[in-house]
């Protein structure tokens, strides 16, 4: 082989790593929380108002209240959210965000967005609770005291 179709060979194998990497940024799934829970940002509590509607990237409107959450799956790094205040003092706000490549489900703060907070506290990664494990002992003992069915009969007493 000459050093052409080995420079030729070279740079085409570059570019489809470069189109993969391309892709795979583009592409990649997240699942977005959509939070209205009330936070607080430098001593500052914010709140969400009593009923809003909420679209992520002109997908259809769904209706929050306070203390809520919705899980909307999305693609790609940027999003646009329209939020459309429906109680009390009536405004329309459309902000642009992004999220993480490798964050797979963040949170995104509708009372930072409404509340003018600054654009690092919008979203945010999501680690679920810690699942809550019963000692093994304990689920063996349960399975054990639990009747075999719920017609069984309950045991004699012993005679004297």
């Amino acid at each position: 082989m000459t050093s052409r179709s080995l420079v030729q060979r070279g740079g085409v194998l570059v570019a489809l790593i470069a189109l993969s990497v391309y892709l795979f940024y583009i592409g990649k799934g997240h699942s977005l929380l959509i939070d209205t829970n009330a936070l607080t940002i430098d001593g500052k509590e914010l709140r969400a108002p009593e009923e809003i509607e909420v679209s992520v990237n002109g997908q259809p409107a769904e209706s929050m209240g306070r203390a809520e959450r919705i899980q909307v799956l999305v693609g790609g790094p940027k999003h646009t959210i329209t939020i459309e205040v429906v109680s009390g003092e009536e405004k329309k706000v459309e902000k642009r965000f992004t999220v993480p490549t490798f964050m797979e489900s963040a949170i995104v703060s509708i009372p930072a967005i409404l509340g003018e907070a600054p654009a690092e506290h919008w979203v945010s990664a999501f680690t679920p609770p810690p699942a809550e494990e019963a000692p093994a002992e304990q689920m063996q003992h349960d399975e054990q005291d639990a009747p075999a069915s719920p017609d069984a009969a309950a045991p004699e007493p012993p005679k004297p």
